[in-house]
């Protein structure tokens, strides 16, 4: 399967001898390659962004505007995107998130013996892979097309919740609606008034770096698009009469 998108940031490499390549790189700390996440979701890394060569997990209701929203802060102008298997996706609410719909290759599910081979595929051409797979992923398919994700540092999004991947991801990000407001949606009265905007919890949870559980409150969509930091409330304190 050729593939023509080019990487956001990969650039051919001289023709020299391996040896001299690995002396010559630079070294960069794991904490440093990473791509930016939106501001309200940086306290969830510990480095502040999404580390590359990562797998992701998305669940719950509001988890695909919130993988849109990651997409958008981390391709920027120039990162392309692939989408395998996922047809219910809403592209006009990704361009909505700031995705630039002309750097998004749209992948209809390949046959159950050849999704693994389009998955790696689009891992060594693309920034961003997003999957939904219909069927269970085998175990060894899996961990090659981790290791694949690692080796070329792209990011690979589970949209499914990786309810079909045989292994724990990187990170799981699970929306749910925020128990620190009264109502999940905001903007809409009594009979009248139109949704503005929904306020969710996003927790984090994980492998390595990730293990430990943390959450933020943020507003997805915003009445201008996008996510934001939302507001968390006191809690109210009940006292005797």
């Amino acid at each position: 399967m050729a593939i023509a998108a080019p990487r956001l940031d990969r650039a051919p490499r001289p023709d020299l001898d391996p040896d001299i390549l690995a002396r010559i790189q630079p070294v960069t700390l794991a904490g440093q390659r990473t791509v930016p996440v939106p501001g309200p979701l940086a306290s969830l890394f510990p480095w502040g962004g999404l580390p590359r060569g990562t797998d992701v997990a998305v669940a719950g209701p509001g988890s695909w505007s919130l993988a849109m929203a990651m997409w958008a802060e981390a391709l920027g102008a120039e990162g392309w995107l692939a989408v395998v298997g996922a047809p219910d996706l809403n592209l006009a609410a990704a361009a909505d998130f700031g995705v630039r719909l002309d750097r998004v290759l749209v992948v209809e599910t390949p046959p159950g013996d050849q999704w693994a081979t389009v998955v790696a595929a689009l891992l060594e051409a693309v920034d961003i892979v997003a999957v939904a797979p219909v069927s269970s992923v085998g175990r060894r398919d899996a961990r090659r097309l981790v290791a694949r994700a690692r080796e070329q540092e792209s990011i690979l999004f589970h949209l499914d919740g990786a309810v079909r991947w045989p292994e724990a991801a990187d990170v799981v990000l699970t929306v749910t609606p925020s128990s620190t407001t009264s109502s999940s949606w905001e903007g809409l009265g009594s009979g009248h008034g139109h949704l503005r905007r929904r306020v969710v919890e996003v927790e984090r949870s994980g492998r390595r770096a990730h293990a430990r559980a943390r959450s933020v409150v943020v507003a997805m969509p915003t009445a201008e698009g996008g996510l934001a930091e939302a507001p968390v409330l006191a809690p109210v304190l009940a006292f005797p009469h």
